[in-house]
């Protein structure tokens, strides 16, 4: 009989080092893939402020619902993983949210696939910019 409620049990929510490694995961997807394409990244404070243009450019490829979904994901560990490396965050899992949140030692909690969907849904006003200067500063 317990094999039947199997089915309706939640899996268990990852740890906090199980989303770090996820995420540094994928942010290394999004650096390969953006080298395949001729746009190489590197893990220095000034990367996010070229991610406005590059969400632009994705958009005007007209993509599938897959893709963008792709690309917010790569692009969110991505713009989370420079937090983590530049203003000494660390990647958590937000139970509450059932997301990947960057914790900053300013106290600020980053949701950095949420702005990436953000960026892509409600254009330049979303700036990937602004909000990576805004979770490191406050200001």
């Amino acid at each position: 009989m317990s094999q039947f409620f199997d089915r309706f049990r939640r899996p268990a929510e990852p740890t906090d080092e199980e989303t770090a490694e996820a995420m540094r995961d994928l942010a290394e997807v999004f650096r390969s893939g953006s080298k395949a394409e001729g746009v190489p990244f590197g893990w220095g404070p000034d990367e996010a402020d070229r991610l406005d243009g590059l969400c632009d450019a994705f958009l005007a490829t007209g993509p599938t619902a897959e893709r963008r979904h792709s690309v917010v994901m790569s692009m969110g560990a991505f713009l989370g993983e420079l937090l983590v490396r530049n203003g000494g965050g660390l990647w958590a899992y937000d139970t509450k949210e059932n997301a990947a949140v960057v914790v900053l030692p300013n106290g600020l909690r980053a949701f950095p696939h949420n702005k990436v969907a953000k960026r892509l849904d409600l254009g330049p006003e979303q700036s990937i910019s602004a909000f990576y200067r805004y979770a490191l500063t406050r200001e």
